[in-house]
């Protein structure tokens, strides 16, 4: 994080102002800073005295174009960071439940009651007729009638959309578990009973889960925080984000899916990976030849979870050969694998139906999050336009 910072005496240089004058910014202009521990001293956030230098100034809260700056989540070349706090300490100690109510700017016990959401009869009869269908298209079919079933999501004020989100979380849980029965259990501890899983397991959803809520400004969330700019209902506002990835994004996840299934069933790694490199094939989940990666040293969330793997599923078989793919793949391409990838194995490796992933209600958090945010920036206005086509006669 240190090239993200200045000290004082580099900030006041590059703003050309005295060290007292520096100081005032803090209050006057909105310049962050953080202490040094172990000294008196303070460090400087760059984009701030950046922001001077452009003479840039944050603009108030009003009515307007959609608003691009967040204080949700930080993006870094090594890191993820939840509202200042790094998202892979939160997965080693935090519950879900606790991560969400922090991207959301509330306490865990200020959000999570115990009233499970309603679940209409409409909502089980449509569950069964859409059996075959992926989690996704069927969170776009049933939210609606959801919302309409708890009506307290007409409550767009931050906390009511935040207790708005809880339901959400519990609905959406019982969607990819494939059950109308809807829990108020801790999410990890729904899921690793449903499916049947060791407490360790159960530990590591609850890891994915935490890392998999948000990646700031992806395509779905411009999606959720554009319709939540409207003022509908988080309901609707993430039904515009599952849509996203039923684009290229989710036969991406398609395609891991498949790749995954080919990598646990192989019995010589090496050659399967060269082959594909070889003929063309490609390698979904390594993002080879893509400048999609905002980390430049690799995904921390995928590292994360990988390393917790290789703990608790050290004799697993498949995430050996998982391991052995990965592995190759370095060596071959210097490349390490997605946290795409990590989340469809690991979906794989518990059980989930092969169209369903814990990725999308992780994900939930995070765009339940920039909905409130979005919103409470106020209503967007219709968007200037420059037209282009014929002139009239």
């Amino acid at each position: 994080m240190n090239s993200n910072y200045l000290s004082a005496e580099q900030a006041a240089k590059a703003l050309k102002v005295s060290l007292q004058t520096l100081y005032a910014y803090v209050s006057r202009k909105g310049v962050r800073s953080l202490p040094i521990p172990g000294t008196r001293k303070r460090r400087y956030w760059k984009s701030d005295i950046d922001r001077l230098l452009e003479k840039k100034v944050p603009a108030p809260i009003s009515r307007g174009p959609l608003k691009h700056e967040s204080e949700i989540t930080l993006l870094t070349d090594s890191g993820v960071f939840y509202r200042g706090q790094n998202a892979v300490d939160l997965a080693e100690h935090s519950s879900f439940e606790s991560v969400a109510a922090l991207l959301w700017g509330f306490k865990e016990e200020e959000v999570f009651g115990k009233a499970p959401p309603k679940m209409p009869t409409l909502v089980k009869q449509m569950d069964k007729l859409l059996a075959k269908e992926s989690e996704i298209n069927r969170a776009i079919a049933l939210f609606t009638l959801l919302e309409q079933a708890n009506p307290k999501a007409y409550d767009l004020s931050p906390i009511g959309m935040a207790r708005t989100g809880v339901d959400i979380l519990r609905a959406l849980a019982a969607i990819t578990l494939r059950t109308t029965k809807v829990s108020t259990e801790p999410l990890h501890l729904f899921v690793a009973r449903h499916r049947g899983l060791s407490p360790p397991l159960g530990d590591l959803v609850r890891r994915s889960l935490i890392l998999s809520a948000d990646h700031a400004f992806e395509p779905g969330t411009v999606a959720v925080r554009t319709v939540a700019s409207t003022g509908v209902t988080p309901w609707h506002s993430l039904i515009s984000g599952f849509s996203v990835t039923l684009g290229r994004r989710g036969r991406s996840f398609e395609a891991i899916h498949r790749f995954v299934l080919e990598v646990v069933s192989c019995s010589d790694p090496f050659a399967m990976v060269v082959g594909r490199i070889r003929d063309g094939d490609g390698l979904p989940g390594f993002d080879i030849g893509t400048v999609t990666s905002v980390h430049t040293t690799g995904d921390p969330r995928a590292r994360a979870i990988f390393d917790s793997c290789n703990t608790l599923l050290a004799k697993d078989p498949a995430f050996a050969r998982l391991k052995e793919v990965t592995a190759v793949v370095k060596e071959i391409t210097g490349v390490d694998p997605s946290f795409a990838l990590m989340s469809v194995f690991l979906g794989w490796r518990i059980g989930l139906h092969q169209k369903d992933s814990l990725f999308h209600l992780g994900r939930a958090a995070g765009w339940i999050a920039h909905a409130i945010e979005q919103y409470q920036a106020g209503e967007t206005y219709r968007q200037p336009e420059t037209y282009q086509g014929a002139l009239p006669v």
